[in-house]
């Protein structure tokens, strides 16, 4: 079993939002696959990006977001879990005053396969 505290890791900032990395390759011992959280402060967002190869999976820990993926905007709340797929231009609008936190599944995920939209 691997066990991980999420107050074991450090925040690492990117353009608009911070993440841990919680579980690497290595440790899935799955190639391309990562675990990790994200957080988006208040009034911040992931600006509109997408993967050629990468999917990833979102599942709302905390706070409230606009959240688009494709042609589909949702406001998500704790509980909401979404599936973006190779292609699909995504991102986040934080427009609420409380950070937001969610935990995100990529699959086949390569360093090099973001691009801004």
């Amino acid at each position: 079993m691997k066990f991980v505290r999420l107050d074991e890791k450090g925040w690492l900032h990117r353009q608009g939002y911070s993440k841990k990395i919680l579980l690497t390759e290595e440790d899935l011992k799955s190639e391309g696959n990562v675990v990790q959280v994200v957080r988006n402060e208040a009034h911040t967002e992931i600006k509109p990006h997408y993967h050629k190869r990468m999917i990833e999976i979102y599942h709302v820990l905390k706070g409230n977001a606009i959240v688009f993926c494709g042609d589909t905007r949702v406001r998500v709340q704790p509980g909401d879990t979404l599936l973006c797929e190779p292609g699909e231009v995504h991102g986040v609008v934080n427009d609420t005053d409380e950070e937001f936190l969610f935990a995100v599944f990529k699959i086949n995920a390569k360093d090099d396969d973001m691009y801004w939209a």
